[in-house]
């Protein structure tokens, strides 16, 4: 015996010294490249799609890398929401410094042309801005007439073009108009997707003033620019710059910092093709396996033949694995070059979405990977099947011998712990944890061993429950789910497994797409006006009435900060290190109300909404904000009011869903304590009439040109179509593993055709009809499609749930009519195929079959 085995391994070192072999496998292979269809189109499209994902997150984050210093504009930004400090202003002066400042803020602009009014973002510049990138106009000179001239004015493109501003014409913000003297195509920082929602005007800063907008409780947004080109300089600058900041409430940015938080922006992005071409590699992993366990069970007879002539075991199995070899370098190639292809598709659809001109360059490295995994997977996922080459003895010739008696191979063990590490070490690759790659690989472990346990549960319970009083169709085709030598445990786990994958696919996309949940339509109101000045707040409401509109809330809005949390100042709790409550939410500037009543969008889910104890203030707060501060009921938090402490206690917690009926608020205080604080109004009303919304808005910025108007609607459209094209690119890219896991279902039922060939050829000599044996074989598939497809979707919600929660980081949701139609095909897929695939048996004559076989 060991002789033989060091025979047998002789001869396989002697692979490249064979000539026969490869002669061998070149003839055979001319006349079966047919045959190897499913393995093919298995290892091209899971390749194509780990290249086109691996390429789009390559592009992405090169792009970043490459665009976040004129995305920033500077090497050192400083952002306020309120006017700087003087000693901030001093530090500023005395870095000598090339600097440039901006001042934005919320507005309503009036086209003189039209008399039309749209809410903007009006974008007051100083200084020689950007240090970085360039503003591009049209005319090319517009930016020099802005800097040089006052009373001009500049126009995000998309807005001059929705309406109809061409250069010369004028446009009023504010108290005062100005002259259009060109569009904006192209700025640093600014542009891209935001300019959808809410398009710039441009103004000299020397300009702002005029306009009467910077009123109290106006919500103006300050930065300043810095150009610190040395690298040691830029880092003294930024620690002295870091404790200023703090202090006073406010935030810097560098470039480092730009492009971490690009990063994390497109973190989900990155994580979601990172699933998804672990997925395509997996099921296309599947399907190679499938189907050269369909191709190798189709050649035992001519590897018996072979044996019989005198061919040992290995040399059979070098010719079939040379052409696999060969195919799958081929089928990694094709691949490849569809995956390049798909990711050049990509910007037609996504180039609107990104904020940064994204190259989409061909990855050589994604390229590379992919050839290399597809070669992997074509020589790892092969070996398996082809073993059993090695194994069929000569009498095959005369007797059909359809399964083997198992022989320990050490090929097969290596092969077998090889594809076991295989989907952990390219988790781990693409998601760049090992952690990660562990628990994906365990995560597909579970659903084999789920769903083997159910394949095994479900044949008990066949056998102990049998309806022996049935007909004969139906209890023919349960038994045989348990007869001798079947098939059903293998195609319940590869079946299930791809409805598994497929659908767990389906609910990560649907987690991702309902992150944005716009609620516009079913909100009560649709258009939002606010920054009213207590003096204004009676003649909007009158001018709301005069159009016949309906005030469904008229709600005060009262500026502060916090001074102290827990009986310590914040400043304290910023130096304390053991400190976990988030530095944005104690130092960031707050807008609260007051009433004594929940509004529609909140839930009163702990505490009291009302408390009464001495001289005590009870207010509510946000759920989400209890966390971020560390606090609890009764806990104090002192508010600075415009430079008034206010003592509070926390009374009650409130759950908040945020796009309803907006504004909504952090903290509520109750009626009688703020009435005299400084404050602004906003109000809400619903319109449906597009007509009537142009001239109430035209009215308005006329009598109350500091008043700005949101319409929701304009916002819900751009959102509903912004999220229709994400959804179609990541349809269009799930599309990938989708048809790649149709393939592998078509392998699996393909797979089983060799079991029940003697089968339908005894019924049939039996004197069975045509129509009972393809009744009984739609039953037995329809059987297995349905047992797999539920426990395949089943696994998929707690799979889904958990990728969702700690992997995505994101809200679990799922369309239970998409898992529906998900289950629906796969039953309809397994019997389709299942039917085609038996159809040849049930219609030939029993005795050309059994000639044949015998």
């Amino acid at each position: 015996m060991i002789e033989y085995i060091i025979k047998l391994r002789r001869e396989s070192k002697n692979i490249f010294r064979d000539r026969w072999v490869w002669q061998m496998a070149w003839r055979d292979a001319r006349h079966n490249f047919s045959r190897l269809f499913l393995f093919a189109a298995s290892l091209i499209t899971g390749i194509a799609g780990v290249v086109a994902l691996d390429s789009l997150n390559f592009s992405l984050q090169e792009d970043i890398d490459r665009n976040a210093k004129e995305l920033l504009g500077a090497d050192l930004v400083v952002n306020a929401n309120r006017v700087f400090e003087p000693e901030l202003l001093t530090y500023f002066d005395s870095t000598k410094l090339e600097q440039a400042g901006e001042a934005d803020m919320a507005s309503m602009v009036l086209f003189a042309n039209s008399g039309q009014s749209r809410l903007i973002r009006l974008v007051a510049l100083t200084g020689p801005f950007p240090f970085y990138g360039t503003i591009e106009t049209k005319p090319s000179h517009a930016y020099d007439s802005l800097k040089e001239k006052s009373g001009v004015a500049l126009l995000d493109e998309n807005l001059a073009s929705q309406y109809e501003v061409s250069s010369g014409d004028s446009i009023k913000v504010g108290n005062r108009y100005f002259t259009v003297a060109g569009v904006v195509s192209k700025i640093p920082g600014g542009g891209g997707l935001m300019t959808t929602f809410t398009p710039s005007v441009y103004i000299n800063m020397a300009d702002l003033d005029s306009t009467g907008l910077v009123q109290f409780g106006s919500r103006v947004s300050y930065r300043r620019f810095f150009r610190i080109e040395d690298e040691k300089l830029l880092e003294e600058i930024v620690d002295e710059v870091k404790p200023l900041t703090r202090k006073y409430g406010h935030s810097y940015e560098t470039v480092e910092a730009r492009k971490r938080g690009l990063g994390r922006g497109f973190e989900s992005i990155y994580r979601f093709f990172s699933l998804l071409a672990f997925i395509a590699l997996v099921l296309g992993s599947i399907g190679v396996a499938s189907s050269v366990h369909i191709y190798a069970r189709e050649k035992r007879d001519e590897v018996a033949v072979l044996r019989c002539i005198g061919s040992s075991g290995w040399q059979a199995f070098n010719i079939y694995f040379i052409q696999i070899f060969f195919i799958g370098i081929l089928g990694s190639m094709i691949g490849a070059a569809l995956g390049v292809g798909v990711q050049q598709l990509i910007p037609l659809v996504v180039e609107d979405s990104i904020p940064f001109d994204v190259a989409f360059t061909i990855s050589w490295r994604s390229i590379g990977m992919g050839i290399l995994l597809g070669t992997l997977v074509s020589v790892l996922f092969s070996i398996l099947p082809l073993v059993a080459v090695r194994f069929v003895p000569p009498l095959t010739v005369l007797r059909s011998d359809p399964e083997q008696t198992d022989v320990f191979s050490k090929t097969k063990w290596a092969a077998i712990i090889l594809i076991g590490l295989f989907p952990m070490g390219f988790a781990a690759l693409q998601t760049k944890s090992i952690l990660t790659g562990l628990y994906f690989f365990l995560g597909l472990l579970v659903a084999l061993v789920c769903l083997t346990g159910v394949a095994y549960l479900l044949l008990f319970l066949i056998k102990r429950f049998f309806p022996h009083g049935a007909g004969f169709i139906w209890r023919h085709s349960l038994s045989n789910l348990f007869r001798p030598n079947n098939q059903t445990r293998v195609l319940m786990v590869t079946i299930g497994l791809g409805a598994f994958i497929i659908s767990t696919l389906n609910v990560v996309e649907k987690s991702m797409l309902s992150q944005v949940e716009f609620k516009g339509q079913e909100n009560q109101s649709n258009t939002i006006l606010f920054d009213i000045q207590p003096t204004q707040k009676d003649g909007v409401i009158k001018l709301m009435e005069e159009n016949n509109l309906k005030v469904n809330q008229v709600v005060p809005i009262i500026t502060c900060r916090l001074s102290e949390v827990r009986g310590r100042d914040i400043t304290t709790i910023q130096n304390d290190t053991t400190d976990k409550a988030r530095n944005w939410a104690l130092t960031r500037e707050y807008r609260v109300t007051y009433r004594d009543s929940l509004h529609v969008s909140e839930k009163l889910i702990e505490g009291e909404l009302q408390r009464m104890e001495g001289d005590t203030i009870w207010i509510t707060i946000s759920e989400g904000m209890l966390d971020d501060l560390e606090v609890k009921l009764g806990d104090s938090i002192v508010f600075d009011v415009q430079g008034v402490p206010v003592v509070t206690r926390i009374a009650g917690v409130r759950e908040v869903d945020w796009p309803t009926d907006p504004p909504n608020f952090i903290f509520v205080f109750p009626s009688g304590v703020l009435e005299q604080a400084p404050q602004i109004f906003v109000t809400a009303t619903r319109i449906e009439d597009q007509q009537l919304a142009s001239r109430f808005q035209q009215a308005l910025v006329i009598q109350f040109p500091n008043v700005s108007v949101i319409d929701l609607r304009l916002i819900l459209g751009t959102i509903n179509a912004l999220f229709d094209k994400l959804g179609l690119v990541i349809r269009f890219l799930a599309l990938f593993s989708i048809i790649t896991g149709l393939i592998v279902l078509a392998g699996a039922v393909i797979n089983s055709k060799f079991a029940r060939i003697k089968e339908n050829v005894l019924l049939r000599t039996l004197g069975a009809r045509t129509i009972q044996i393809a009744k009984i074989t739609l039953i037995e598939y329809a059987y297995l499609g349905l047992f797999s497809a539920i426990t395949g979707l089943a696994l998929s919600l707690g799979g889904g749930f958990l990728l969702t929660k700690f992997f995505f980081e994101i809200t679990f949701a799922f369309d239970w009519k998409e898992v529906l139609i998900i289950g629906i095909g796969v039953v309809s897929l397994t019997v389709l195929i299942g039917w085609l695939n038996s159809r040849e048996v049930v219609n030939t004559p029993p005795l050309k079959i059994l000639r044949k076989e015998t």
